[in-house]
């Protein structure tokens, strides 16, 4: 009796664990949206597991953390040389502290038979730079005959708004770069994080707070204790997730079904709580940055008027400067997905494009027509602008890949086609002046 009450629960046991195994591996996809794969997720394990090592490496003994950035005396802040700031991409800051097209040193320097356009705005511009040049060659030489190579160089680095587009074209010609044209790519920054800089009490003319409060902390010698203490969070929740993913990836572990999915689910949690412990990081250090690095006070009935004007400003000033230098210039207004009938959005992009409660986005949705407003008036003056906002209106696919402003390949493509052709009308145009 007793070994046949033993077998009975070692059954229901056996039963009961394939019933786990064979349901998690019925609902992997549906709940993960992934598909299921032994080799595909061990893969997916490891390179997580690297990042999150390599996201450690040469960190400061006093936040554990490592420093993508660092500050500079003319433009804010430019990247740590060897750090990589998209994910999954092997790019690497360089020693000017630009992410940069294999091949293009910095300051560069035309060799025979290139056509140097510098590319300057935030990280829609600078993900532009460094995955459309072999695009941008095929289509001018396919459609235009164009048979100078197009040579890329990035001046732009996410969070990058006005005035930094001009100090660093300014910086950048002083330290030797030749260019035959600057294309300036932006908009989306200049409106949300100077208004949020005047949200926090921040000169909008400054570099984003939301960029170098963070910075500002990681560069003390000295730590407040509200910041150390969510840097030991953000160091620990790390840390618990390197330990379950190298329990999942070991043998047999790894060929369940059901562990792999408690993993795919645990690490999704382990992420959403990064996020958030990284945005209260930011908005601590936003309001909290030191006296000197928020600048003079700016009194304004609106703050959207006054950033766009500021913008605005910048575009003329950088028109002057590119004409005395001989070197074509053209402003493009980036397009948004916050911004009412430029796209059409499937279920799906709504979804990853469209955060209700993002701060950024509610900037676009309330003044970007501000930005629009003031793109004509410069046209009025005789500044070659271009308005991109309505680039993506006809097109169905999904392209948009967060819900700040960044968009994929297809969207690049898109985009980049529409700066090809207007790019060969100003070199038409403004060679005759």
């Amino acid at each position: 009796m007793k070994y046949k009450n033993l077998f009975n629960l070692l059954l229901i046991l056996i039963i009961t664990v394939l019933c786990l195994e064979v349901s998690s591996l019925m609902l992997f996809k549906y709940i993960t949206k992934k598909s299921f794969s032994y080799a595909g997720l061990q893969h997916d394990r490891s390179v997580k597991i690297t990042e999150i090592q390599e996201s450690f490496e040469g960190a400061k003994e006093s936040s554990g953390l490592k420093i993508l950035y660092q500050f500079h005396p003319y433009v804010g802040y430019t990247g740590k040389t060897g750090g990589r700031p998209w994910t999954m991409n092997p790019t690497q800051f360089n020693e000017y502290g630009m992410l940069s097209m294999p091949g293009h040193t910095y300051p560069y320097h035309k060799k025979e038979g290139d056509f140097v356009v510098a590319i300057l705005g935030g990280s829609v511009a600078e993900i532009f730079a460094n995955t459309m040049e072999e695009s941008l060659n095929q289509y001018l030489r396919d459609r235009y005959g164009f048979k100078r190579r197009i040579v890329l160089i990035s001046l732009a680095t996410g969070g990058y708004k006005q005035p930094q587009q001009l100090f660093h074209l300014q910086y950048a010609l002083l330290s030797g770069f030749e260019f035959d044209a600057v294309l300036n790519i932006d908009g989306f920054n200049d409106l949300a994080l100077a208004s949020y800089n005047m949200d926090n009490h921040i000169n909008p003319v400054f570099p984003s707070g939301h960029h170098i409060g963070g910075l500002s902390k990681l560069m003390s010698e000295t730590l407040d204790f509200q910041t150390a203490k969510q840097l030991a969070a953000y160091y620990e929740l790390n840390k618990r997730e390197i330990r379950l993913l190298t329990l999942i990836s070991l043998f047999p572990v790894r060929y369940s079904p059901f562990f792999n999915l408690l993993g795919e689910l645990w690490t999704v949690r382990t992420e959403n709580k990064i996020a958030l412990l990284k945005y209260t990081m930011t908005e601590n250090a936003q309001k909290t940055m030191p006296k000197e690095l928020r600048g003079p006070s700016i009194e304004s009935g609106n703050k959207y008027e006054l950033v766009s004007g500021i913008w605005m400003e910048a575009s003329e000033m950088l028109n002057a400067i590119c004409r005395a230098e001989g070197i074509i210039y053209v402003h493009f207004l980036q397009p948004n997905q916050y911004f009412e009938g430029s796209k059409p959005l499937s279920e799906k992009e709504r979804k990853i494009a469209i955060k209700p409660n993002n701060l950024w986005g509610t900037a676009a949705k309330e003044g970007y027509h501000f930005l629009v407003s003031k793109g004509k008036e410069l046209k009025t003056r005789g500044i070659p602008f271009y308005d991109l906002t309505m680039v993506f209106k006809n097109t169905k696919e999904d392209i948009y890949t967060d819900g700040c402003c960044h968009f994929g390949k297809e969207g690049n493509e898109i985009m980049g086609r529409e700066i090809a052709d207007i790019l060969m009308k100003e070199i038409k145009r403004q060679k005759k002046e």
